[in-house]
């Protein structure tokens, strides 16, 4: 033991901090249960302990801060803590603390239901970096499928049972649907096991609900040809939305959501910022789909305005889907099973046959460029785009008997991304 001493609060006041921290044991007095000492840091903060034996070694507790505890307060402190053992206690303390925070908790988590799962999943960064159309699917899934169901269910107690009849009933009336359904929840229960909410997926051990073979419809050359006319029956948004997308090979929620803003009709050029990609990109107009765009009315933010509500009380402002009147066409023209993505298809489809290079076919469909080329290559390939798409549009003038006038050649002008 250190033979510096103190004997009152006196003395302890006139205590100068040294250039190491050291210890002062209170002499003069043994009434009191344990060695009582004051421990000095270099910058003169003064700090009362007691020493004692115990569990086979030489233990030492902190009883406070010098002046806020008095000496006469420590000496109190250190006869409480005379037949006690204040380490252990505090480390037990803890213990049981720690224990009752891990019950707490776990018993929270027993309560957490599929609502509180997908709040979890939606903050995750991940979520948040995925494209803006990915997200909101994924939240068009949540809230059509799984919360009407699942919503209020504890996330511990879903079963597989419960997850196969949901995907089994919607595979009944959508069987792509409820694949595109099980993708998603297979991954949506991803944070409630990193964060110990379940051990074990209840997904495990349950297939797609549905065979799925790619789709691969196109039209030909003839079915374009008796379609086309029909299409002048339909009215002006749904009739443009479904010749833009094979004259452009776009996808159809793209084409459906253009705005004027977006279009530089002096350069031909759509500047597309929206996309599946969630990438710039430029698609080249070709005089076809200028023709469309310049005979269309300019009022207001949409080039194909609507006042269509998305199911959530909100007014999108565009036309959201050509079903119905992709149903009077196939009615009217005896050419059926087609949808609006097939047009997308047969436009890649002709490309093909016109002998353009893969790589430009890709660009011209906005195909993610994965690996060492995705990373790489930022080339924008305007020039090449634009030279695909006219050819197709020439193209489809042959199919449909349209002997217009060529295009005149201008040179394309940097387009800023």
């Amino acid at each position: 033991m250190a033979t510096e001493i103190f004997t009152d609060e006196v003395s302890i006041t006139r205590i100068k901090g040294k250039s190491k921290p050291t210890e002062y044991y209170l002499s003069g007095n043994r009434k009191i249960g344990r060695p009582l000492g004051v421990r000095v840091s270099p910058k003169g903060k003064k700090t009362f302990f007691i020493v004692y034996y115990a569990e086979g070694k030489t233990k030492k507790f902190t009883l406070g801060v010098f002046p806020a505890l008095s000496l006469t307060n420590a000496k109190k402190l250190a006869n409480e803590y005379a037949d006690r053992d204040p380490v252990a206690e505090r480390v037990k303390a803890i213990e049981e603390t720690e224990a009752k925070r891990k019950s707490e908790e776990l018993e929270l988590m027993t309560l957490r239901t599929m609502t509180d799962l997908w709040e979890e999943y939606s903050s995750l960064p991940k979520y948040k970096q995925k494209t803006e159309n990915t997200r909101k699917e994924e939240y068009r899934k949540w809230v059509k499928n799984i919360k009407p169901v699942l919503g209020d269910v504890p996330v511990k107690d879903i079963e597989p049972v419960m997850i196969s009849s949901l995907l089994k009933n919607l595979a009944k009336k959508s069987p792509i649907s409820a694949n595109r359904l099980y993708s998603f929840m297979k991954i949506l229960f991803r944070p409630a096991l990193a964060d110990g909410w379940i051990s074990i997926h209840p997904m495990q051990y349950i297939d797609k609900p549905s065979g799925e073979k790619p789709r691969k419809r196109f039209l030909t050359d003839d079915e374009i040809k008796t379609i086309w006319p029909h299409l002048d029956k339909l009215k002006e948004n749904p009739r443009d939305i479904l010749r833009i997308i094979l004259l452009t090979a776009q996808r159809p929620g793209e084409v459906s959501s253009m705005q004027w803003n977006h279009i530089d009709l002096e350069n031909n050029v759509w500047r597309q910022s929206k996309n599946k990609t969630d990438t710039v990109n430029l698609v080249p107009l070709s005089p076809q789909v200028v023709s469309i765009l310049s005979a269309r009315d300019r009022k207001g933010k949409w080039i194909f305005p609507s006042t269509h509500d998305n199911g959530r009380g909100k007014q999108v402002g565009y036309l959201l889907c050509t079903r119905h009147a992709r149903r009077y066409v196939q009615q009217w023209s005896g050419i059926t099973n087609w949808t609006a993505h097939d047009l997308r298809r047969t436009a890649r489809t002709i490309m093909s046959r016109l002998q353009i290079k893969q790589h430009v076919r890709e660009r011209v469909l906005n195909h993610s460029q994965g690996g060492i080329v995705g990373i790489y290559d930022q080339y924008d390939y305007l020039k090449e785009k634009a030279d695909a798409l006219d050819k197709l549009g020439r193209e489809i003038d042959k199919i449909i008997g349209i002997d217009r006038e060529p295009a005149k050649i201008l040179q394309l002008r940097q387009i800023n991304q």
